[in-house]
């Protein structure tokens, strides 16, 4: 019975063990996935927001 105890034991801190490491590289994984959409995202907001800037500028330049 002691021995049963103390494989329980065991396989709970391993269990324990694996679910942690997997727990933290799907966090890294989401982290990533999320930072790489950001900078899409930025990155088409920035482009989109320039050629706004550069149409309004023209048209101040055309008036003058």
């Amino acid at each position: 019975m002691e021995h049963a105890r103390i494989l329980e034991e065991r396989l709970r801190r391993i269990i324990g063990e694996v679910s942690g490491h997997t727990g933290n590289e799907i966090k890294r994984n989401l982290i990533g996935d999320f930072e790489t959409n950001l900078r899409a995202i930025l990155k088409e907001h920035s482009e989109k927001e320039t050629a706004r800037f550069l149409a309004l500028l023209k048209k101040a330049f055309e008036k003058i």
